[in-house]
């Protein structure tokens, strides 16, 4: 894991002093997997943010895989990178010395399977363990490789798959290849933790998951406030991620119990939470935010021009990562049974393999084969540029089985495309008027649109011309931006009136 190299030419004080006498306000993104490293919905709306924000001093902090990777996104002067946290690092941390773990210490493996993998495990409790990885880094290492660590973790293991909460279900034995890979696991969460936070005057986190972890801790030592955004709803996606995921009851049990112990020390320690849909707004009322902490903010997209006519090649594009949440089976089985009825038909799809998903992506390439699909279904990579890629189609297809507010879909209205979706998140709302939303997996459904659309393209061209105008209504940038400019300046502005104190 890198830690983060923070500005030191200040002492403390006078950095508080700055802070406080009309420099620019701070801002520490935290993102997961995304930007600005990843291609993505979510690196979009980052770069939207960001780069619209000028008003701000945007600190980025990524947690990336392990590896030397080039930025796909150009940082504006307003922004810089203030670390990077690489989790399943082979990098070990520098040696301290070589002092024995504590008692206190050796506890934290235990502390941590308790109460981020227990059902009834307290997020207050996961806090303090944090804070103490933040505050004595060392006994991070110590603590998982000593012999009481391994012992207190297996006991707090048993307890926890000794739950027997009639709502959580029963959980499964766990054997102990699965057990070691949760300690390494718990280990990387206990890393991130540990690793330091530069002064900042609000935490800007996007997602529920590991990019929260360092923001919380920062919160409770700081008393600095965070707003989360979500785009998915990341319990939901990893519940969903799992039910078609193929593993052993007991993989599938560690990735949901740890998706919601995060998700509930994310929720725990966020000041507010923006979705950028009512409908994740509904799920998060659920999982038991109140209502009063909750701000929608919709995705927009820059003004758009006037839209270009389709192409009339039949041809129809998606833009996704290769994924198991974009469903990308499903996708070709709906390219398979199009083409039965249009054989003149063609399906692009642009986006790479989402990192840690090759076994899924390789699945993708063998389904592809096993339809014979050929050239008329290709595989085109990632693409930088999304809208050129939109442009070139008669019909935007989208097959996720989760969404937010899906940036694609934005991206097919401001050229005027006609949309074809699962009608997951906040498409439904998006795409009224403009397209067709059947429910997720239905390969049926989803071909008898396109085909629809292939074979009536004066329908499809005043669809399309009626999501173009939608967006330049409600999806725009100027909406988005401002939603975000005001709500970040009056927090911003409170934490810097406090400090001012």
């Amino acid at each position: 894991m890198a830690l983060l190299e923070l500005d030191r030419g200040l002492a403390p004080q006078s950095r508080r002093k700055l802070a406080v006498a009309g420099t620019r306000p701070r801002i520490l993104l935290c993102t997961e997997g995304t930007y600005p490293y990843v291609m993505g919905g979510v690196s979009s709306w980052c770069d939207l943010i960001v780069g619209g924000l000028d008003e701000f001093d945007w600190q980025v902090l990524p947690i990336v895989a392990p590896g030397k990777r080039e930025a796909l996104y150009a940082l504006p002067p307003q922004a810089r990178e203030v670390g990077r946290i690489e989790v399943w690092s082979e990098n070990i941390p520098r040696r301290t010395g070589l002092r024995r773990s504590t008692a206190a210490a050796a506890e934290l493996p235990a502390t941590l399977v308790r109460h981020l993998i227990g059902w009834e495990g307290d997020p207050a409790e996961v806090l303090d363990a944090w804070i103490a990885c933040r505050r004595h880094p060392a006994d991070v290492r110590r603590a998982f490789r000593s012999r009481r660590g391994w012992t207190a973790y297996l006991a707090a293991l048993a307890g926890v798959l000794a739950e027997r909460i009639p709502e959580a279900g029963t959980p499964p034995a766990l054997d102990l290849v699965e057990a070691a890979q949760l300690y390494q696991t718990l280990y990387w969460v206990a890393r991130t933790a540990a690793v330091p936070t530069p002064e900042t005057d609000l935490l800007h986190v996007t997602a529920a998951g590991w990019s929260a972890i360092p923001a919380v801790v920062h919160k409770a030592l700081h008393g600095t406030p965070i707003m989360l955004t979500e785009h998915g709803v990341y319990l939901r996606e990893a519940y969903l991620a799992q039910v078609r995921s193929g593993d052993s009851p007991g993989a599938r049990f560690v990735a949901t119990r740890l998706a919601r112990g995060l998700t509930r020390s994310a929720y725990a320690g966020a000041d507010v939470v923006c979705p950028v849909t009512d409908a994740n707004a509904y799920w998060e009322m659920g999982l038991g935010i109140d209502a009063e902490r909750i701000v929608v903010l919709y995705n927009g997209l820059r003004q758009p021009g006037e839209p270009t006519l389709p192409p009339r090649t039949k041809t129809v594009v998606s833009v996704g990562r290769i994924d198991p949440l974009k469903d990308v089976h499903t996708l070709l089985r709906v390219a398979a049974d199009t083409l039965r009825l249009v054989p003149d038909a063609q399906f692009l799809h642009y986006g790479s393999v989402s990192p840690g998903e090759e076994a899924y992506g390789r699945s993708c390439h063998a389904l592809h084969r096993r339809l014979g699909l050929g050239e008329r279904f290709r595989f085109m990579g990632r693409t930088t540029d999304p809208n050129a890629a939109v442009r070139a189609a008669d019909v935007v297809l989208m097959t996720s089985i989760s969404e937010g507010l899906p940036m694609s879909i934005l991206e097919a209205m401001s050229e005027a495309r006609p949309v074809v979706s699962t009608g997951v998140g906040g498409v439904p709302d998006v795409v009224t008027g403009c397209g067709v939303v059947t429910p997720p997996g239905d390969d049926h459904g989803l071909a008898m649109a396109a085909v629809m659309l292939l074979r009536n393209p004066d329908l499809a061209w005043s669809l399309g011309q009626r999501g173009h105008a939608r967006l330049g209504r409600i999806f725009n940038e100027a909406a988005c931006v401002d939603g975000y400019r005001d709500l970040l300046r009056g927090m911003t502005e409170t934490t810097r009136f406090r400090e001012a104190a």
